[in-house]
């Protein structure tokens, strides 16, 4: 019995996987599904987090960008906070944006 352990382990030890075998045991058909369904994934977790950003900024000024930036435009001060705001906010509508388009190129293939 105790022998037929320690070849069950040496047999495993000594077993090569290659990536296509191991991808297949995951239930992937292929490597570039695996790749795809792993960018979106990725792409998924990037886009809660940018539209958690968006979501802070509206409650935290309580409007939409823009309705932030007519506010922005008509006040013509220089406010540093509000600037910074105003473009970080931009910025997290924009990445969000990108995130979306990638995630419809990654579907429609």
């Amino acid at each position: 019995m105790e022998d037929e352990g320690i070849a069950m382990i040496a047999a495993y030890q000594a077993t090569n996987y290659t990536t296509e075998e191991i991808l297949t045991a995951l239930g992937y058909p292929d490597a570039l599904t695996a790749a795809r369904q792993q960018a979106r994934m990725m792409l998924l977790g990037r886009l809660a987090r940018y539209q958690a950003v968006v979501q802070q900024f509206e409650r935290r000024w309580g409007c939409t960008l823009d309705e932030m930036r007519v506010r922005y435009n008509l006040e013509n001060q220089e406010d540093f906070a509000t600037d910074d705001d105003y473009l970080d906010w931009q910025w997290y509508i924009d990445a969000a944006q990108t995130v979306q388009g990638q995630l419809s190129a990654l579907a429609a293939n």
